[in-house]
Formats: C-alpha cells, structure tokens, sequence
C-alpha cells in the first residue's frame, strides 16, 4: 500500500503530478480518520494550478473534516489551501478574509510554519488588490521570521515579494534592490527555485528605469533558466516583459509579436491580470499607429478584466490610455472623464494616508534593525555622535552656500557696474575714429562674455543649491530614523525622569528636524517637477487639508469657516495647489489668538475674479503679523514668530508653489484688524518655454 509520505513530493512535470493525483484519488475511498484528512489535503494541493476550482473543492472538504475532530493545525492547513486556490481564481478579496482567519489560529497556537506560510500568502495577495501598504507590512513580519530562522532561499523569496510591492509603487530603484539581494542569495545557496520568474522580474524593473538593453537581458536569461520546462506563467510574464522593451526601443513590430503571444497564453490560462497587462501596452500600440477602433476595444476589454478581478492598478492604466485615446480622436469631453476618474482613482490608490502608512511600517522596520544591532550603551552614544556631526556638517554646508550666493551676487554687481562703465565709454568716444569704434566694441563684446560667465556661474550656484538640499535631505533621513528609533528605545528603558526629559525633548527636535527636511524636499519637487494640468476642484482640496489638520488636533476654541464659489473653474496643478492651500491654511490654525477672552476663527473664502482669475482668501484673527514688509515673510527661513516650528519654510513654499502656476500672493490686514492671506491663481498656468514668471507681492 502506498503510504501517505510517500506521495509528499515535489511536483517535477506534469505525467508524475497526474499519476500522484490518480494515486491518491484511488486511496480516498477506503480510508477513514487522520488519513482521509490527508489525502483530502495533498489532492487540494495536487490540483493547485491544475484545476483551481478542485483544489478548492477538495481543500474545503479537508477543513469540514478537520473542524469535526477539533484539530485546529488541520484546519489551518486545509484553510492555507483554499486562500492559495481563492487567490488563483482572481477571488482576492475572499483569498485574504480566509488567510487571515487562518493566520490568528496559527500564531494563537504558535503554528511557525504555518504563521510564516501564510504571512506570505496573504501579503501576495494584498499586492494583486493594490494594497501595498498592507503588503508590505505582511512581507517585512514575514521578513523578520525567516531571518531569525535563517534559512536563505525562504529570505530570498521573499526579497522578491517586498521587491514585487515597490515594483507596484513605481520605486523601481527599491525594487531592483531587493531583487538583486533575493538574486544574491540564491547564488549563495545554489537554489534555482523561482530562478526564472526573479530575473524576469529584475528585466522588467529594468524596463521602467529605462535600461531597456539591460531589462532584454535579464529577462532572456530567465526564459533560459527554465528553458523547456518553463510554465505557461513564467512564459506569459516573458514575453510581455520582451514586449515591454521593444516597445520602448521603438521596435513595434517585436514589441506586437511578443505582446499577442503573451495574451494568447493568458487567455488559455485564464489569466485576468496578465490578459489585462498585454492588452493595455496593445492599446499603446494602437494609439500609435493611430488605430482608434483598435486601442478602444483593447481598453474596454481592460477595463472589463479589472474591474472583475478587482486589479485597480491596471483599472488606472487603462483610463490613462483612454483620456490619451480620446485625446488624440480630439473628444476632450470624454478624455476629460476618464482623466477625472485615473486621478480619482490613482488619489486613492497612491494616496497621502498610503504614503504614511509604507513609511510608518518602513520606519518601524528599520528601527528593529537598529534594535538588533544595539549591543550596548557605546553604540547608543556612538550613533548620538554620528547625528551630532551630521548636523554640524549641514550647518558648515549651509554656511559655505551662504558664502556662495553672496560672492556670486558681489560678482553680477560688480560685472553690471563695468558693464555701465563700459558704455558710457562708449557713448563719449563714438566721435572717434573707426578704428577706436572697433576697439570699444571688442571690449564691450569682452564685458558681455563677463557677465554671461556671471549669469552661468549664478545658475550653476543655484542648481547645486538644489541638488545639496534634495541630497542632503535624503541622507540625514536615515540617521533621523535610527536617532528616533533609538529614543523610543530608550524611553522605554530609561526610568530617570532628568534622562527622560533630556530624550523626550531630542525626540521631538528630531521631529521638527524631520518636518523641515520634508519641507525641504517639496521645494525640491516644486522646482523640478512639470506641472500636470487637470481641472481643480476647490471644494474637494479644501475638505482634504481641513481632514488633515483635524488629525494633527484642532485648538478646542478654534473656529473654522469656509465659503467657496461653486463656479470656479481654472485648469492648472492640483498637487501645487494643495500644497498652497495646506500650508496658508496650517499657518493660519497655528498662528491662533489663544487668549481666553478671543474668539479665535480662521475663514476660508474661494471666489471668482475676472479674466477667469480664481482668488483664494485665508482670514484669521490670530497673534497678527507685520505687513510693514511683507516680502521678507516669503523668504526662506524667515520666522515671523517663535511658534514656527519648521524654521520658517512654509510661506516660501507657498511662494515658490505659486510663481510656478504664475500666480501672485500677498498680504495685508483687513479694517477689522484681521490677517489675510491671498494668492490669485490664472486660468491656465504660463508656458514653461516662456520663462519663469516671479510672484508679485501686493
């Protein structure tokens, strides 16, 4: 008789796998107890990928059985099969309820295979929802099991499912890193399982950083690594990432080829997202060949599979395509829509409380590395010192740009003075000779090149300035997160209430050190972004930055009132404006009149101005704020009062925000005494190519 271990084996091609299903299929009949428990199990398993629907037929009669004796580690078991079989069946919403249901009976039990299984399992398939912040927080918990215990081809494996989820979030950078850790693993340990689909997955990060030579060779080789093994998935996932690079090297002959024939195989295998991936770069194609009828269908069909399969990130492709489609067929009512609905969409995939979230659970991961890694009170002050010198070296750098900008600014007086110079000479020696005349032009020609070097000098002090505050930014990031890490650590421990003042008080410098950084970073991005125009919705951004002041905490005496024309309409950046509004509407709940005998209000007034003009009012009767020169309240670091606790960042946000949408802000004070601040956005932002426009100051 064929015992049950017997039957445990890897499945090597398809002839073994099916007479193992016939084997254990002929054992169920007669066999009663733990054993049918088993083979109810093994054939769910069996037939994962096979037929998915069995599996799932056969993996929920193994649960019932296991549930009748009360056995809770069966259970699980039977329950991990029908979350695998859900999650193939594209029913990912069902696959996560049973896996985490399975995952609470585990880790009650302390079940570490299971736990660690299922973690995987169920952050899998939070990546397919477009969930990402919850995916990632499944794979690091998975992450920190697997290299407590060690074992380097599961770590590896799920390297490439954390890579995978910044696949997802567009950080391609972070995905190829920790591909290539899961890569390197491997090699160590000499495991090929998964080989293919880790390359292919390297290639097609490849394709998003543009290295498309790079991605076509990565992604061969893992078509190699299982050369005529390969399963229909790893072929599919192939030959779409193949289509992918030549559709980028403008080679849309190969890039169709290899695209249908990754469509046919996901349409044999039933495969929705994959179908979906191929027909949206199909789509591409099409707009590019100016075929309408044909990127259409392809784009309806997209749709159709996304929103059945719940995949949302593809559903947001696909209306990018359209508004592009509709775009180009010149029916701007409809690429209208379908812009409204990808940015609808893509807001509440990508959003802000996303963002937090992946960083929160980041941050929390990395700091149980520096747990690990704290061996004793000398690395503490070790790390303490590092920080210390990394402040200094940032307050020396910003000394020496200092220095810079006023040595250039000396340099363009002094070349404008000469240029002045220059020309009066000229003005008083044009009765000379023509020979003279010839010499003065040669050295006005001279002073031109002068002040030409200057201006290029000027630019080059101001790109480096930009460059050093985005770097600079960055890299006190890590230290930042390791001192804050270090401080709750501490806090915990520490019971000596001087010491605990003294970390309470470095932990929130620490913070605002974090926010200025964050400032700083959005001035980056102001400067260096192109603006995505779309229609603004006022209503909408104001509710948003209202929502997030009510969790940072509202003064309880606060009042807050908004009135906001309707009507408005302009078409400019929304992002841009946002970040405009957040930061006078912030300045105006900070600034607050606290007296008990006030009653504090801040205003909120949105209204339309001629020429389709759109002025956005903040009103506040807080600590007031001197308009005697109200210019130097926009430039950085200037603070108007001590409660300014991002060393006066914002309101230069706010003016860098709004010369890039070629508005105009200002500030003066009402006849009621009151603060208002005020920016006037056009209805349409100027075009890059004309130049920057500057601000104007009222």
């Amino acid at each position: 008789m064929i015992t049950i271990l017997g039957l445990l084996m890897l499945r090597e091609n398809g002839q073994a796998q099916t007479q193992k299903i016939d084997s254990l299929s002929s054992l169920l009949s007669g066999s009663k107890g733990e054993q049918r428990f088993e083979i109810l199990y093994n054939l769910g398993y069996e037939f994962i990928d096979i037929d998915n629907q069995e599996a799932l037929n056969y993996a929920d009669d193994a649960y019932q059985f296991a549930a009748s004796f009360g056995d809770s580690l069966k259970m699980v078991k039977a329950t991990r099969i029908k979350g695998s079989a859900l999650r193939r069946m594209e029913r990912i919403s069902e696959a996560i309820d049973v896996s985490r249901t399975a995952l609470v009976i585990a880790r009650r039990n302390n079940y570490k295979e299971e736990v660690k299984i299922l973690l995987n399992a169920i952050a899998i398939a939070y990546s397919l929802k477009a969930e990402y912040d919850k995916a990632l927080e499944y794979h690091f918990q998975s992450l920190i099991v697997r290299e407590r215990e060690g074992n380097k081809a599961e770590i590896s494996i799920t390297r490439n499912n954390i890579g995978f989820v910044y696949f997802k979030l567009k950080n391609y950078d972070m995905a190829i890193e920790n591909f290539n850790k899961a890569l390197e693993l491997k090699k160590q340990v000499n495991d090929t399982h998964d080989l293919d689909r880790l390359l292919i997955n390297i290639g097609l990060s490849y394709n998003h950083l543009r290295n498309f030579d790079l991605a076509l060779k990565f992604i061969n080789e893992g078509l190699q690594a299982c050369g005529k093994n390969c399963n229909d998935q790893i072929v599919i996932e192939g030959k779409f990432g193949l289509g992918v690079s030549y559709f980028n090297l403008q080679q849309l002959e190969k890039s169709e080829t290899e695209l249908n024939q990754a469509l046919d195989l996901a349409r044999k295998s039933d495969s929705k997202r994959w179908q979906a991936e191929s027909l949206v770069y199909l789509a591409k194609l099409s707009i590019i060949k100016n075929k309408a009828d044909s990127a259409n269908k392809y784009l309806q069909e997209t749709e159709r599979l996304a929103l059945q399969a719940g995949y949302n990130q593809l559903l947001m492709d696909a209306y990018k395509q359209f508004s592009l489609l509709y775009t180009q067929i010149k029916d701007f009512e409809k690429a209208s829509s379908y812009q409204e609905k990808y940015i609808q969409l893509k807001d509440s995939l990508i959003s802000e409380d996303l963002i937090k979230n992946i960083a929160k659970i980041q941050t929390s991961f990395e700091e149980r590395e520096n747990i690990a890694t704290i061996a004793s009170k000398e690395e503490v002050i070790e790390q303490q010192q590092k920080l210390t010198v990394a402040v200094v070296a940032i307050a020396l750098l910003t000394g020496l740009l200092v220095l810079v900008l006023q040595r250039s600014n000396r340099t363009i007086k002094k070349v404008n003075v000469q240029l002045s110079e220059a020309k009066e000479v000229i003005q008083e020696q044009n009765v000379l000779l023509e020979s003279k005349n010839r010499y003065l032009d040669k050295e006005v020609e001279k002073k031109t090149e002068a002040l030409e070097r200057a201006n290029q000098s000027l630019k080059q002090v101001n790109d480096e300035l930009d460059n050093f505050i985005y770097k600079t930014s960055h890299d006190i990031r890590g230290p930042l997160a390791s001192l804050k890490g270090m401080c709750n650590v501490a806090l915990m421990d520490v019971k000596d209430p001087v010491a605990l003042d003294y970390l309470r008080k470095l932990d929130a410098t620490a913070e605002r050190l974090n926010t200025i950084l964050t400032r700083l970073l959005i001035i980056n991005q102001i400067n260096n972004s192109k603006l995505s125009l779309s229609k603004v919705d006022f209503p909408s951004i104001v509710k948003d930055v209202l929502l997030l002041e009510k969790k940072k905490g509202l003064p309880q005496k606060l009042t807050i009132t908004k009135h906001i024309d309707e009507e408005v309409f302009i078409q400019s950046d929304r992002e841009l404006i946002r970040i405009v509004l957040e930061n006078l509407i912030d300045n105006a709940i900070k600034f607050y009149n606290d007296s008990e005998r006030v009653d504090s209000f801040v205003e909120i007034k949105v209204s339309g101005e001629p020429e389709g003009y759109v002025k956005v009012r903040v009103v506040d009767n807080g600590i007031g704020i001197s308009e005697a020169n109200p210019g130097k309240l926009f430039r950085m670091f200037f603070r108007a009062s001590e409660r300014s606790e991002t060393g006066g960042i914002g309101l230069y946000i706010v003016k860098t925000a709004t010369a890039k949408l070629g508005g105009k802000v200002g500030l003066l004070t009402t006849p009621e005494g009151h603060t208002e601040f005020f920016v006037v956005f056009p209805p349409v932002p100027p075009n890059p190519d004309d130049g920057p426009e500057k601000p104007s100051l009222y």
